[in-house]
This record gives structure tokens, C-alpha cells and sequence, in this order.
């Protein structure tokens, strides 16, 4: 929580949400603003990511760069349907995404994998993904 209370009062980064949970929410930067339709619950979307943690130490994505567009290639595309089988932070933050944007959120560890070690993150884990919606593949 350290993190996000030194980056939630950047001019350039927002909120989602008011409170989950009696938490604060998602923060993000929007890093190209998007014009098309945004995903609701159920629908299955394609995006191109790179994450890491907040000191860099393990990086979970097939993208090498994660601070330029090289960040949303095509060997970081993943489809899924919103609510199912990602961290709550993305079935929620990807709502609020119109198609054709590229935001980089910070994820509370509450709203990533919580109190539980998953594969190479530490349990207590603050993320940080950069995000690209490239296309509602269908709808609920």
C-alpha cells in the first residue's frame, strides 16, 4: 500500500472506483486514449500487456520493453472473458477501457493475487500492468 499512497495523488493518475471493500481502489495513467466500445462482464476481449512488480525483480510478460508501444506486440496478446479467470483489478479495470486504449494500472495486492504466492509473485504483491484493449472479440 506504500506504493499506490505515493502515486494516487499524480496529476496523471486516476481512480476507478470509489472503494472496494473499504480499500481504495484501481489507480491508472492512461497511456493512449481509446475511441471504441468498452467490455462489460462476460464479454471476451483480446489484449496485448506486460506487468511487473513495483521493484522490478520478476517481470511476467513476453514483451521486453514495457514503457513504449513494443510493450503491446503481438507476443503479449491474451484473450479471456472479463470476470473469468483473471485477477479481480483486470476483470474491473478492463471495463472501464473503451477498445483501442493503452492504460497502465496499479493493482493493490488485494486485487491481485492477495494473500496468496502465485507461481513466481510474492503473496502481498503490488502490481503494475500496462494494458492495450485491442478488440471485443464478442459479447456476453
Amino acid at each position: 500500500m506504500e506504493f499506490i499512497d505515493k502515486i494516487k495523488d499524480q496529476a496523471d493518475v486516476h481512480e476507478i472506483g470509489d472503494r472496494i471493500n473499504g480499500y481504495p481502489g484501481i489507480y491508472y495513467q492512461v497511456l493512449k486514449e481509446g475511441t471504441g466500445a468498452k467490455p462489460v462482464i462476460k464479454s471476451k476481449v483480446n489484449v496485448s500487456y506486460a506487468g511487473w512488480l513495483i521493484n522490478d525483480t520478476i517481470q511476467y510478460t513476453k514483451s521486453k520493453v514495457l514503457d513504449t508501444d513494443d510493450a503491446f506486440d503481438s507476443n503479449s496478446d491474451y484473450t479471456f472473458t472479463v470476470g473469468t479467470s483473471v485477477i479481480e483489478a483486470w476483470s474491473f479495470a478492463i471495463q472501464y477501457m473503451p477498445v483501442g486504449a493503452k492504460w497502465r494500472i496499479f493493482v493493490p495486492y488485494y486485487l491481485g493475487y492477495g494473500s496468496s504466492a502465485q507461481s513466481s509473485v510474492p503473496a502481498y504483491s503490488t502490481l503494475i500492468f500496462d494494458i492495450y484493449l485491442r478488440e471485443i472479440v464478442s459479447e456476453k
